[in-house]
């Protein structure tokens, strides 16, 4: 890393090498960690909970109901929009004055709610991104739910299996590379979250919440230069991007415990 010494016009070039010094400074910062910490719950819940509703989903979609394909295609709409304007969006109907849900409150007589304060605001987040990425799962379970082989349904009617017993035993096999691929992709994009926090702006104890890579941006863009800039930004990035890595690889090294691929 290179530590730039002065930011004039003049002067971009003179930097002094510092080693290792900034991935030291980072290592011992405890907002590091505690932005490690909000990435990770985070991505666990929003994955966790997008998989399980979108097979949910994806169940009651597989059965023929009046306006199916309508309704895959409302749940993916959000998919395919910008996160920047589903952030705006989230956060106009949050707001704690004007938003339409305390606007409801209200009108029941209750109190405005602080949507992006402390737990509440983590769950907030979670909840958002669940629902914008909620049709993507459910398009990919729909086309697994249809490749397993009927042929094993009918076997456990033979042995007078019950539902959850087909499920568990024919139906979690069958779909676990899906399930696997939606988690692990899950995992991989929501431990890079910026933008909807940037946006919404939630807080944990009076401070504002800050994910890895919203870490990276804070000091790569709105330190003063001088002290950090984008030597100790890229440190920082360098960091995020192993823990990615290697939290990608413990999932590849540990899927042969429970994803089943057909031979």
């Amino acid at each position: 890393s290179f530590s730039k010494q002065t930011v004039g016009s003049t002067d971009l070039l003179d930097v002094t090498f510092v080693g290792f010094a900034h991935y030291g400074s980072i290592l011992s910062d405890p907002e590091f960690y505690g932005s490690i910490g909000f990435s990770f719950l985070y991505a666990i819940g929003t994955s966790f909970l997008q998989t399980v509703l979108a097979l949910v989903l994806a169940f009651f979609l597989s059965k023929p109901i009046k306006f199916r394909s309508a309704i895959r295609i409302i749940l993916f709409i959000p998919y395919v929009c910008s996160v920047v304007a589903l952030s705006f969006i989230w956060q106009s109907m949050l707001d704690e004055n004007f938003g339409l849900l305390n606007s409801i409150l209200v009108s029941m007589g209750g109190e405005p709610v602080n949507w992006l304060k402390d737990e509440l605001g983590m769950f907030t987040m979670i909840i958002m991104s669940v629902w914008s990425g909620l049709g993507y799962g459910t398009i990919l379970y729909s086309a697994a739910l249809a490749t397993v082989d009927n042929s094993l349904y009918e076997a456990c009617d033979v042995m007078g299996a019950n539902a959850w017993t087909r499920f568990r035993r024919v139906t979690l096999p069958c779909i676990s590379p899906t399930t696997f691929y939606l988690f692990v992709m899950g995992m991989i994009g929501n431990l890079q979250a910026f933008a909807n926090f940037q946006i919404m702006n939630p807080t944990f104890n009076g401070k504002q919440i800050r994910t890895m890579v919203y870490y990276v941006w804070t000091y790569g863009f709105e330190s003063d230069a001088a002290t950090y800039g984008m030597t100790y930004a890229s440190a920082a990035g360098w960091i995020t991007g192993i823990i990615i890595i290697v939290f990608t690889f413990i999932m590849f090294r540990t899927q042969k415990y429970w994803v089943h691929y057909e031979s």
